[in-house]
């Protein structure tokens, strides 16, 4: 067999054996969407630690949904008895800096049916 075909015959195993390989790590959160800025992962952290009071907490790294008139929505989660209890923080507007408790408009919705976006992610991140 010639070299050419060969190689040739070679790439086309490696290519069609490694084009369905996709990392599930970390896809792409909320595609085409805004990403939440340094302030709104901060907040969503500390509103998390609050729920959350001493367990480990983590967040999504982008939006579950932004600025499609229901306000801009990122997840929170933890373990709790043994199963992930979900919360779903649905911020009225974006954040910019500090947050006073004024202007602290955020929802914060626990029940199954509201965090349901929430559980089929897979950009979680540990909040530190």
């Amino acid at each position: 067999m010639p070299d050419r075909l060969r190689f040739a015959l070679s790439l086309s195993i490696f290519l069609a054996l490694g084009s369905g390989c996709a990392s599930v790590a970390a896809p792409p959160p909320n595609l085409g969407g805004p990403a939440p800025n340094a302030a709104e992962l901060r907040y969503a952290a500390e509103t998390g630690r609050a729920i959350y009071r001493r367990l480990p907490v983590e967040q999504t790294r982008g939006f579950v949904f932004a600025g499609d008139g229901r306000g801009y929505g990122l997840c929170v989660r933890a373990v709790r008895n043994g199963r992930l209890d979900h919360t779903l923080l649905v911020l009225q507007r974006r954040i910019d800096g500090a947050v006073s408790q004024v202007e602290d408009d955020a929802a914060i919705l626990r029940s199954g049916a509201e965090v349901a976006p929430c559980r089929n992610r897979t950009d979680w991140t540990p909040v530190r």
